[in-house]
């Protein structure tokens, strides 16, 4: 086992699994030995057997992970958002196009509404079309959500992680548990809120299949 903040090799002597918990000789620091231990395997997780919706491929020097943000949602949300669109800014824009007259009261009054279909549309389309996607190579990787190529990108190196973690989330709606996948060490990085949690925890144990194996090879690929 290795310290998840320094990564350095802990003594046997400072493990103690049945109270799961162990102390880092060297940095002091104290973890649950549960958190940290993890080769993806153990339970007979198979990283070449992603659900449905989700995938991994290997690729020149890089390995993808992801997984689709469908959801049945997107019944809700496309219908609510055809009313909302055409009823709100329809109202509020289309009638001074209509009339070719700008009113700059009404066009202010109408800011709210504009914003709020950019919004819903965003999750609108993503319930359809959306992805959550991993990049990974020797260096670290790049965490992606959106649609194609279109959307939010962090990147990130090896050595500012320490740990995988699963948060959990009280928000629940249909085809969706809540909950996101959060990278801590150097710095925190979450994403996957919107993935069906199949599809969500099958990232989340083969990232962590993937960095147990970087901390005993030194090599992701």
């Amino acid at each position: 086992m290795k310290c998840p903040n320094c990564n350095t090799e802990v003594q046997k002597q400072n493990i103690n699994i049945q109270a799961d918990v162990a102390q880092c000789h060297n940095c002091d620091s104290i973890f649950k030995i549960s958190e940290n231990l993890d080769d993806g395997n153990a339970d007979g997780f198979d990283l070449n057997n992603p659900p449905k919706g989700a995938w991994i491929r290997n690729e020149m020097n890089q390995i993808v992970i992801g997984g689709t943000t469908r959801s049945p949602i997107a019944f809700f949300l496309i219908p609510f958002m055809v009313i909302w669109s055409g009823g709100s800014l329809g109202g509020i824009y289309g009638t001074q196009l209509a009339q070719g007259k700008f009113d700059p009261l009404m066009s202010l009054f109408g800011i709210p509404f504009l914003i709020g279909s950019i919004i819903f549309w965003s999750l609108a389309l993503m319930s359809i079309w959306g992805k959550v996607e991993l990049t990974l190579d020797k260096q670290g990787g790049r965490v992606f959500t959106g649609l194609g190529s279109i959307g939010l990108r962090k990147r990130f190196t090896w050595d500012e992680v320490s740990t995988v973690k699963e948060k959990q989330s009280n928000i629940n709606y249909p085809g969706n548990q809540g909950g996101s996948i959060v990278l801590e060490g150097k710095r925190r990085i979450s994403f996957g809120m919107g993935v069906k949690e199949s599809r969500r925890y099958y990232i989340y144990r083969a990232l962590k299949s993937i960095l147990y194996k970087m901390n005993v090879n030194k090599n992701v690929v």
